[in-house]
């Protein structure tokens, strides 16, 4: 009963915030190589462009992270 409970409660402390944490950096290192040379091609619209990546970046690393909590999630076993 209560290990269900507890299980609950770090994956959604820890695990989420931890996963969300990790893909935004990944991401982000990977797009930090490529983006100096993305952002002098749009000139004028680097900054915004800038911004809209990482707010992108940030959505799909809280998907990700959902995604993989939601697996993680303990279930009642059915008989």
């Amino acid at each position: 009963m209560y290990g269900a409970i507890v299980a609950k409660a770090i994956i959604v402390l820890v695990v989420f915030p931890v996963v969300v944490h990790a893909i935004f950096t990944a991401v982000t290192m990977v797009l930090g190589f490529m983006l100096p040379s993305l952002l002098a091609l749009a000139d004028s619209w680097s900054e915004a462009l800038d911004k809209g990546l990482g707010g992108a970046t940030f959505l799909v690393a809280v998907a990700a992270s959902f995604n993989v909590c939601r697996r993680l999630w303990p279930t009642p076993l059915t008989k």
